[in-house]
């Protein structure tokens, strides 16, 4: 494949839990600092909101980066945002406002997905507020972390709906959002892409392994997953070396989805 021209090059990174020890975690603090370090130096970082079509042209050579978290982890706070703030870089952190509510089910979901009982620690509500204070900004990722494909769009409603009035409730306005697991046709569908529409979303991010285009919509925004990723991984990424994987996501048949990664159909 071409490579992309960096200056229209756009990419979102989907990060989860940032603890040097946890068993679920997808960097540690030492990996994540290497991250920023490299990104502020060779991209342009912005906000989620702003990788989302229309983009404006602008001569700067360098690609334009986005950083996401999602879920909601105690060490987002305890982590992540010394560093965010060390070099001056915004994020989006998309919370599961169950999780963070201690909803008992939820917080069992969240133990049987990541397969481990102990130390998963959510953000306290103050501790958001604290993000939000320091300029990050704040979305949702549902009440209890669902297989939104899998709901009635009466059911993914009232997942999005809750979670919008409950963040709202607690932090004020709320209009951005995460698809859970987030493969296309996997773990959301169009009709799921409307019940976000018509929950009042303005912006929502889906895991697909490519970098923003043009004609992308502002309801299924492409992100990758970094899950530990050298810096040398994560500059492929970014210049594009990964892209055909978004491809495949976005059209292979789900008979052969299934095949390739089985454990995406199983959540």
């Amino acid at each position: 494949m071409p490579r992309p021209d960096p200056s229209t090059r756009r990419v979102v990174f989907c990060y989860h839990s940032v603890h040097p020890t946890g068993p679920h975690v997808s960097s540690t603090p030492a990996v994540f600092e290497q991250h920023l370090e490299w990104l502020t130096e060779h991209c342009r970082i912005v906000p989620f909101i702003d990788v989302v079509p229309p983009i404006e042209a602008r001569s700067e050579s360098k690609p334009t980066v986005a950083i996401t978290f999602d879920d909601g982890y105690r060490d987002n706070h305890s982590y992540a945002l010394p560093l965010l703030a060390r070099y001056r870089v915004p994020a989006t952190f998309f919370i599961t406002s169950g999780f963070l509510e201690r909803d008992p089910a939820v917080l069992s979901r969240f133990q049987r997905l990541l397969g481990c009982a102990e130390n998963i620690v959510p953000l306290e509500w103050a501790q958001v507020r604290e993000l939000r204070a320091s300029g990050m900004d704040i979305g949702s990722h549902t009440y209890s972390h669902p297989n939104l494909a899998r709901l009635s769009p009466a059911k993914a409603l009232e997942e999005l709906r809750i979670s919008k009035d409950l963040i709202g409730d607690r932090l004020g306005t709320c209009d951005l959002f995460a698809y859970p697991f987030g493969k296309p046709g996997v773990h959301f569908t169009q009709a799921t892409v409307d019940v976000v529409r018509a929950t009042g979303y303005r912006a929502a991010a889906a895991v697909t392994f490519r970098g923003v285009l043009e004609s992308d919509t502002a309801l299924r925004i492409p992100r990758f997953f970094n899950d530990g990723d050298s810096v040398a991984k994560l500059e492929a990424k970014i210049r594009g070396a990964y892209d055909v994987l978004g491809w495949w996501q976005e059209h292979a048949p789900l008979s052969v989805m299934r095949l390739v990664s089985p454990q995406d159909f199983e959540r």
